[in-house]
C-alpha cells in the first residue's frame, strides 16, 4: 500500500513525471495507485482500465502510472 512515505514519494513521482495529471488531486492519485498495488491477474487489468477512464488518460499512461505505482507499492523508503 501507498502510504507514509512510499505515498510521497509515489505522488512527488507523479508530479514530477506526468505534468498533465495536475488537474487530478493527490487522493485521487493514491486511491487509484493503492488499488493499482493491490490488484493481481484479472483484477489488475480492470483496475488499469479504470484508472484509465477515471483519469481520463491514454492506454499508455495508465500504463506508466501503473508501473510507477507497483514501484512504489509497500517500498520501505528508509531502508
Amino acid at each position: 500500500m501507498l502510504t507514509g512515505p512510499s505515498a510521497r514519494l509515489y505522488l512527488r513521482t507523479v508530479r514530477e513525471h506526468y505534468p498533465d495529471l495536475d488537474r487530478t488531486s493527490d487522493d485521487v492519485l493514491v486511491a487509484r495507485g493503492n488499488a493499482l498495488c493491490v490488484a493481481r491477474g484479472q483484477a489488475l487489468v480492470d483496475q488499469a482500465k479504470k484508472t484509465k477512464k477515471e483519469l481520463e488518460v491514454t492506454g499508455r499512461r495508465a500504463s506508466q502510472i501503473l508501473g510507477t505505482a507497483h514501484g512504489h507499492c509497500g517500498r520501505n523508503v528508509f531502508r
